[in-house]
């Protein structure tokens, strides 16, 4: 009885009700984890950790929103939201006193006064924005709201109650669909993210790698494994989220840096960093085309086929979907 409650009977395959209820309490338990130890120690590491932790629980909560109430994924979303985003001036004021102060080896005495200054603006950031961010995490309201939380998704939701989605579903079935359309949406991004003076394409097309990634992280334990396909995605994450960086890096320099010699050599620097950075990024498209995700999804997840009634195969479940155009 165990296994066809469990198992869609199609290999390796569990139904989409239980691993929807695995998979987003693997990732609430992280989150809530991660939300202790970065409240009781406010260092890099446990706030990248929560960072990255409150962002697979978000992916979580988009991969299965058919399966749910839309008030009950959209206020978990929101809250969840709201941590990410109150990590985020912390990340980027560390990210940006580090590259800085890298930077300050090697240069000319003007390019290191220009850049001491520039430090002394980024420490002050950074002790403001940890201490707005301790507040934030244990704030007694904060603490009873992700109280709140926890019980929600320690509870579970009723897959059963929803309208949209099979609760009996054989997962992969579910999962291919669900990771093709994010590849689809990727792969239209590619084109414009190619021009290297379109650092707004390169943001949006590292933000659909990223949550693309983390909808491969939450649910390779319920399937086979998906290390190539990580590990490609990994790839362009690093360069991209590098790239942005240096776009952030450009930005503080142009708007914090008064006009000057040193201004003009720091930009210089980052210019130059950018366009190896980029250069990099298109070696990528060729030893690893993006365009190629969606087929590569596809042939991961193909659909289950079964004996025909003259000895034939048919297949028993509908193809991915393909996007016209």
């Amino acid at each position: 009885m165990a296994s066809s409650t469990l198992s869609s009977g199609e290999p390796g395959s569990i139904r989409l009700w239980f691993a929807s209820h695995t998979i987003l309490a693997a990732a609430g338990k992280l989150f809530f984890a991660n939300w202790k130890n970065a409240s009781q120690r406010l260092e890099e590491e446990q706030l990248h950790d929560l960072r990255v932790a409150s962002r697979r629980l978000r992916e979580g909560l988009t991969l299965f929103k058919t399966c749910f109430s839309k008030d009950e994924v959209r206020k978990l979303s929101k809250r969840v939201r709201r941590v990410t985003r109150a990590l985020g001036p912390v990340r980027n004021a560390d990210e940006a006193h580090l590259f800085f102060s890298e930077l300050k080896e090697g240069q000319a005495l003007a390019e290191k006064a220009v850049l001491d200054e520039l430090l002394t603006g980024l420490e002050q950031e950074r002790e403001l924005a940890r201490s707005e961010l301790a507040t934030t995490l244990r704030h007694p309201r904060e603490l009873r709201q992700t109280a709140r939380l926890a019980g929600a998704l320690q509870s579970g939701f009723n897959l059963f109650r929803n309208q949209q989605t099979d609760p009996f579903l054989g997962f992969r079935a579910f999962a291919g669909e669900a990771l093709a359309e994010r590849a689809e949406l990727l792969a239209e991004l590619v084109p414009a993210a190619m021009n290297e003076e379109a650092p707004l394409a390169q943001h949006r097309l590292r933000i659909a790698v990223k949550k693309l990634r983390y909808r491969v992280e939450i649910m390779e334990p319920q399937l086979q494994p998906l290390g190539a396909l990580r590990d490609k995605l990994k790839s362009y994450q690093d360069v991209l989220g590098k790239l942005h960086d240096l776009d952030v890096f450009s930005v503080m320099v142009r708007e914090r840096v008064a006009d000057g010699p040193g201004k003009e050599d720091l930009l210089g620097v980052i210019d130059h960093q950018r366009r190896e950075l980029f250069g990099r990024f298109l070696e990528l498209l060729k030893s690893m085309p993006l365009a190629a995700l969606p087929e590569e999804v596809r042939l991961l997840f193909p659909p289950p086929r079964r004996p025909g009634p003259s000895g034939s195969r048919q297949s028993r479940g509908r193809p991915l979907p393909r996007r016209k155009g």
